[in-house]
């Protein structure tokens, strides 16, 4: 009897160390430089750019508006010191590490700290015909605190954006949207790329469904408002941004993979005007408060009405726009895929529901959770990342029904003044 109580306690254990493994695999807190605005988080971006068939380079800049900078000695300069770590994995969760290293970043800077970015670069052991995920750690030496910055590296075919190198007024680009009119140059290293096909999209996306939509959204079919071709005769090949929507750069006309370029206003990842503020405060807005605010011959006074009215006053006001518009920005930053961050299924929750108790992440997979995990009163979200052309950022919510008194009851909170997050805790 002993034995047999023994070995189902054996396979007990086992069974509950192989099931908090895959868990902790499954697992990743929210970090401050993915999904709280309010906190004092360190920006950090990265690209990748394919030189050759076994050489990957990655170029890191990262804004120094919130690192720690000390004077060391009794010079006048004060120095913030960064260790930058990077490990490349077959994936995210995977114990290989096909190349790592680590290097150390010092910025000099005067009794006055000038805001801009630190720029660096490293080169990454990657060879053709795979995939791979790269986890790159910032420790801001100073302030003892880390920051992380995860990129998925495609080297399966030739046809992605990462065998593209986007520049901007002299200076390597970190971001794919810009302003009408403005020349972009993109560059190349494949040597046998000598025609590329550029397809020209104008359609302009509404905001995400509720969570609770029964409504099935709008197919995004690959279907351009227009095409041209460029024979290329050097390593570059520059453009005009459009006067709005976006660019679809494709080097083999028989694949949709390729480089998008966005046309977005100059203040993006902030709201621009009162037609925007009033495009993206539709979470909150009942179709007649929402078309009475279209409609209207001042709009922005039409905009600060429906505040204060939700409100109360003009202060309150002022604090609900903050934070309101504050999550449109972050919303923007990090969730835009072929269209602004604010509008899509994570835009939307992250919006009006704030920052999650915790993110469950895999490669295909995000959940979010907002409440006491494995409580009954807790809110799961599960977003599932979809094949797009465009982005590598498209996720897409499955609605339930289950989700309407959950988005209601956070919406009721904005409207009763009141900045909803983590279940109004």
């Amino acid at each position: 009897m002993n034995s047999f109580i023994n070995k189902i306690i054996v396979v007990f254990i086992i069974f509950l160390a192989a099931n908090c493994a895959t868990k902790k695999q499954f697992i990743s807190k929210p970090t401050k430089s993915l999904v709280n605005p309010d906190s004092e988080l360190l920006e950090v971006n990265a690209i990748a750019y394919h030189i050759n068939d076994s050489v990957t380079t990655t170029y890191l800049e990262i804004k120094n508006e919130n690192l720690i900078y000390k004077r060391p000695d009794t010079t006048f300069a004060f120095y913030a010191d960064l260790k930058i770590s990077y490990k490349l994995l077959p994936d995210p969760n995977a114990k290989k590490i096909i190349d790592s290293s680590s290097y150390y970043l010092i910025d000099r800077a005067n009794e006055t700290v000038e805001i801009k970015s630190i720029l660096s670069k490293f080169n990454l052991k990657a060879k053709n015909n795979a995939n791979y995920y790269l986890d790159i750690q910032v420790y801001d030496l100073n302030k003892k605190i880390k920051y992380s910055k995860g990129i998925n590296i495609y080297k399966k075919n030739t046809f992605t954006d990462q065998n593209f190198l986007i520049t901007h007024n002299n200076a390597i680009s970190f971001k794919t949207n810009f302003l009408k009119d403005e020349t972009v140059i993109v560059k190349f290293a494949d040597p046998t790329l000598t025609q590329i096909t550029v397809n020209c999209f104008f359609k302009e996306f509404g905001p995400a469904l509720p969570p609770f939509s029964t409504k099935v959204q709008d197919e995004f079919k690959y279907k351009p408002d227009s095409i041209f071709k460029m024979d290329l005769s050097t390593n570059q090949f520059q453009l005009t941004m459009p006067r709005y929507g976006f660019l679809h750069i494709t080097p083999n006309p028989n694949f949709t993979e390729g480089l998008t370029l966005y046309t977005y206003d100059k203040t993006f990842p902030g709201v621009s005007n009162s037609d925007e503020m009033i495009n993206c405060t539709r979470y909150l807005m009942s179709k007649e408060e929402f078309d009475s605010c279209k409609t209207s011959t001042d709009k922005k006074a039409a905009i600060d009405n429906f505040w204060i009215t939700i409100a109360g006053s003009k202060e309150r006001a002022k604090e609900l726009l903050k934070k309101y518009y504050g999550r449109v920005k972050e919303a923007n930053k990090y969730y835009t895929s072929y269209t602004q961050g604010w509008k899509t299924d994570r835009g939307m929750i992250f919006i009006v529901f704030g920052t999650p108790t915790n993110i469950y992440k895999s490669s295909k997979t995000e959940i979010w959770v907002y409440g006491v995990e494995n409580s009954p009163n807790a809110t799961r979200f599960i977003f599932n990342k979809t094949q797009n052309p465009f982005s590598d950022n498209d996720y897409i919510l499955e609605r339930s029904q289950f989700f309407k008194d959950p988005y209601y009851t956070a919406v009721d909170y904005w409207r009763q003044g009141r900045v909803y997050f983590n279940n109004g805790k």
